[in-house]
């Protein structure tokens, strides 16, 4: 503490010395020689004023280092101490909020593989996805393009444990689908409710992408309902929940978590970065009620659960692909953004995702490809694409993938 009180001892032998000399004639004659007229009371007043203001913040100065060289943040020489050993009693709280988020959910969240013959019919491709536990009894929600219309997978939780999962309730249209495992008293994730969500708020999207086990990212809510039309899903009516937040290929099918811990939405796909689309929770609560009743009537005739065929929805052609609609909006935003889009084109159709084994992706199709024309026929919505696929069992489809056009051949599977 000496060292502080000769420092202030000089800040006010300093100070009264200063003012002493305001009232000198060397001075005076000094202010007379710059133009300025003063009356020697005023400009005493004024100046020791100023001189004040100056030592006090030379004090101020001072203690801060005295302070902080006591707390050995800074020594006399300037030098860090940033080897010294961390002080863990410091709280973290304000800081590590996400964390906290991220270990209350990520208990529930799973990672599923799929196994899927090859077209050649020897040897087994790896697919894989997430999702999350809704049911302590060993239910799991997912995504629908996940499972691959697949009637059993692989489930790893999160202890480490790799359990068989049967695929029970599938719905293409909401794209949702839950699969059950043999376990019990299993950590649970809450549905919260995604019509209470507000745009700005903070989220994370937790799954594993490219087979990475626990990965998280993190940002906020785009818009809360976002039209499946506006997307260019004419046969889908609903809404989705869009962030910025990163969803890939593997997160698909995990939890979008509020900062309550809850999941809000359920990953879907991912369009470019910063555009990033979610199944809302209110959703899937719904097809979780209407799967439960199946279950409980097919469970008193035996058709339903283990061992059974997956429940799908109406028969269908199949070609495993999801579609935007490039509107002139869209498409100028994609092309601004991205240098290799295509440039010159003025319609079509972005395919972000393509289901592993699909006939689409068995015929070459690749995330990112622009369909611009499909049986001689200019495409210019997803709709039209529905359409030729109702009524035509081979479609030759032109595409651009980069700058690059390319023709594949895609034969449409059905599904019942």
């Amino acid at each position: 503490m000496s060292n502080f009180r000769v420092f202030s001892t000089r800040c006010v032998t300093f100070l009264r010395n200063t003012c002493n000399i305001s009232s000198s004639t060397t001075f005076r004659r000094f202010l007379s020689q710059k133009s300025y007229t003063y009356h020697n009371q005023e400009s005493q007043s004024r100046l020791t004023k100023l001189l004040t203001q100056i030592c006090g913040g030379c004090i101020a100065c001072g203690l801060s280092m005295y302070c902080l060289k006591d707390r050995k943040f800074i020594t006399n020489k300037f030098i860090v101490n940033a080897l010294e050993p961390s002080d863990d009693n410091i709280p973290r709280m304000p800081y590590s909020f996400l964390a906290d988020i991220v270990e209350m959910a990520q208990p529930a969240v799973v990672y599923i593989e799929v196994k899927i013959r090859n077209p050649y019919g020897h040897g087994v491709v790896k697919s894989h996805g997430s999702g999350f536990i809704v049911r302590d009894d060993g239910l799991v929600l997912t995504n629908a393009h996940v499972i691959s219309r697949q009637s059993v997978v692989d489930v790893k939780l999160q202890d480490g444990r790799v359990v068989k999962g049967q695929v029970q309730a599938v719905d293409s249209v909401t794209d949702l689908a839950t699969v059950k495992i043999s376990e019990k008293n299993l950590p649970v994730l809450k549905l919260g409710k995604s019509s209470a969500s507000r745009p700005g708020e903070f989220v994370l999207a937790m799954g594993s992408p490219l087979t990475l086990n626990n990965s998280v990212t993190h940002g906020i809510i785009s818009t809360v309902n976002r039209g499946s039309r506006e997307l260019g899903m004419e046969v889908r009516d609903m809404e989705y929940i869009q962030t910025d937040a990163v969803i890939t290929k593997g997160n698909s099918g995990g939890p979008l978590v509020n900062m309550k811990g809850e999941a809000i939405g359920i990953n879907t796909l991912n369009v470019m970065a910063g555009i990033s689309f979610a199944i809302p929770s209110d959703r899937a609560a719904e097809f979780l009620r209407k799967a439960e009743e199946l279950e409980k009537r097919a469970a008193k005739k035996g058709w339903f659960g283990m061992g059974s065929k997956a429940v799908t929805t109406k028969q269908n052609r199949y070609i495993g692909i999801t579609m935007f609609t490039l509107s002139p909006e869209f498409l100028s935003d994609l092309q601004s953004r991205a240098p290799n889009f295509p440039q010159h084109i003025t319609s079509g159709v972005l395919v972000p995702t393509v289901i592993h084994g699909s006939p689409a992706h068995r015929a070459g199709i690749q995330p990112g490809d622009v369909i611009v024309k499909i049986n001689d026929k200019d495409i210019k919505s997803s709709a039209e694409v529905y359409k030729i696929l109702e009524t035509s069992d081979t479609l030759i489809v032109q595409v651009y993938r980069q700058n690059q056009k390319f023709q594949l051949t895609i034969t449409p599977d059905t599904i019942d």
